[in-house]
């Protein structure tokens, strides 16, 4: 494989996971308030400016010389060096509102870590949202209504985990350390001890996520886990 091959095969792969990310994101079935906060928006920026890259580069790669490209991606990586908003500063951000949000005595008490999946599970699970609120009664649904919102969520939800933000970072910088001669260090957090909780439903559902290549076939799981955390709610 050339060079240009191996850019534009790597600039597709990579691309694939950063859209359909944003495509998730932006289609929800219901409102997401942790897409709005300050780690959902810092994640979203980091996607779309490493997609603005990757795109001008990959639609170039048939038509311009090497040398060219070359010449773009050392005038975007030296704007990206002076920008208040660029992706390294992100992923430092993203580390950073982990860490803190893995400390809040909520997530504690539910087992969970500074980990993106972690995070991922808390906000579809934890954090009130239009099907928490359904377990909870607040809400009126079939059951049927019920599977196909959350079928629905979950697939996305599961674009967002595969676009997770530390491997996009080194997949990312590798793939244009060629032009820029410069490799990045991204710090990580990585705790494989799965703590168990009071929550039966919550720890096996937690497993099989890390397992599962399609979360929409969890639906029944993830709507148990939804009506336990309800229940021990209103057993306080």
């Amino acid at each position: 494989m050339n060079p240009e091959e191996w850019l534009k095969e790597e600039a597709s792969w990579q691309l694939g996971k950063i859209i359909d990310a944003l495509n998730a994101a932006h289609t929800m079935p219901f409102h997401c308030a942790w897409l709005e906060r300050d780690l959902g928006r810092n994640y979203l920026e980091m996607l779309k400016g490493m997609e603005s890259l990757l795109l001008m580069i990959w639609s170039q790669l048939n038509s311009s010389s090497i040398s060219k490209i070359e010449h773009q991606v050392m005038v975007w990586y030296g704007q990206q060096k002076r920008s208040q908003k660029n992706i390294l500063s992100g992923y430092y951000r993203h580390q950073e509102h982990l860490t803190e949000w893995a400390s809040s005595p909520e997530a504690q008490s539910y087992g969970l870590s500074a980990k993106w999946s972690d995070y991922l599970l808390f906000v579809m699970a934890v954090e009130t949202n239009h099907l928490t609120k359904v377990s909870s009664g607040i809400i009126s649904l079939t059951a049927r209504e019920s599977e196909a919102i959350a079928t629905l969520f979950l697939s996305k939800m599961q674009m967002i985990h595969i676009a997770e933000p530390h491997q996009l970072c080194i997949d990312f910088f590798t793939w244009i350390s060629p032009f820029t001669q410069e490799s990045v260090s991204l710090p990580f957090r990585e705790d494989d001890d799965l703590k168990q909780t009071k929550f039966a439903a919550f720890n096996k559902f937690r497993r099989e996520l890390t397992k599962s290549d399609q979360w929409s076939s969890l639906c029944g799981m993830y709507l148990d886990v939804l009506d336990e955390i309800a229940g021990k709610r209103n057993d306080k």
